[in-house]
């Protein structure tokens, strides 16, 4: 357990605030479930984390405890403990990536494990900087809750495997037809969609699927898992929230949703088909 906190009070004086730990994980869960942006980490490009789910049991009968979303298409799962985070947790953790990873059809979004605990054993630390056989880039976050005089304050700590640059990673936002706010690889692809259907009352679901087909985020030619745009009604609910936005967009048959997943690797295939259906979209670096 951390000891107590010495820090300056408004007024200049050095005050000891109390170690209020977790007491069970499911409270530390409940707390970034609603304060999210404690996981955020603008140096790295995480930042505006949205949950995805929370307690998803996985095909082999596993459970994570947190999937989010970070506005850079980022996808992650948290692995949590009240407790200091060993060896163990980091191997369950690798397990949940490994099972995830493994489903998708093709390894379109990129994403990373955080394990989140009080302290972190140096084993761990060693071990997210030299194995491997890890099979995703994984990150250690020390949270710790003190209290005092009626106020809570929370603490984080990252550890960041120092093979990771940000720099080697695509963080380019886009301008759609002139509007003020930079988008994301993801929400350019919702909006793009969004405005589509505005333009376009009327519109069938399979008029539209025709307009953006599934070959713009892959050309696999494997049973494709994540569509491009789908019938809500037709998404198995373990993929709902995990691969689409969770608002949906009004067809006349139905309502739609929209993939998240878009990386590098297929964001340039919808840019340039956005533009010949007469989308002004330019980079923003």
């Amino acid at each position: 357990m951390k000891e107590n906190l010495f820090i300056y009070s408004k007024s200049g004086e050095i005050v000891e605030v109390k170690t209020k730990p977790f007491i069970f994980e499911l409270a530390m869960e409940g707390y970034i479930v609603d304060n999210s942006n404690i996981l955020s980490n603008d140096a790295l490009g995480f930042i505006n984390p949205e949950i995805k789910d929370t307690e998803k049991v996985l095909p082999n009968a596993t459970r994570t405890d947190i999937i989010l979303q970070y506005d850079n298409d980022m996808m992650a799962v948290v692995e949590l403990k009240n407790v200091s985070v060993n060896d163990a947790a980091l191997t369950q953790l690798d397990g949940y990536l490994k099972t995830l990873i493994s489903k998708k059809e093709e390894d379109v979004s990129q994403w990373i494990g955080i394990l989140v605990g009080s302290e972190v054993e140096d084993a761990v630390l060693r071990r997210i900087e030299t194995d491997k056989t890890l099979t995703a880039p994984i990150f250690v976050v020390e949270l710790n809750r003190y209290f005092d005089n009626g106020n809570w304050f929370i603490f984080t700590k990252w550890h960041i495997p120092s093979y990771w640059n940000k720099n080697c990673k695509d963080y380019t936002k886009y301008i759609l037809n002139k509007n003020a706010e930079p988008l994301g690889k993801g929400r350019l692809v919702y909006e793009v969609i969004k405005d589509y259907i505005a333009n376009n009352p009327g519109i069938t679901f399979d008029d539209l699927q025709r307009v953006f087909p599934d070959s713009l985020r892959t050309l696999s030619t494997k049973k494709v898992k994540n569509h491009v745009v789908a019938l809500e009604e037709n998404v198995d609910t373990e993929d709902r929230y995990a691969r689409y936005f969770k608002e949906t967009l009004p067809c006349a048959d139905g309502n739609v949703v929209v993939s998240s997943q878009w990386g590098i690797g297929n964001i340039k295939n919808f840019i340039e088909h956005a533009r010949e259906l007469g989308y002004s979209i330019n980079e923003v670096k």
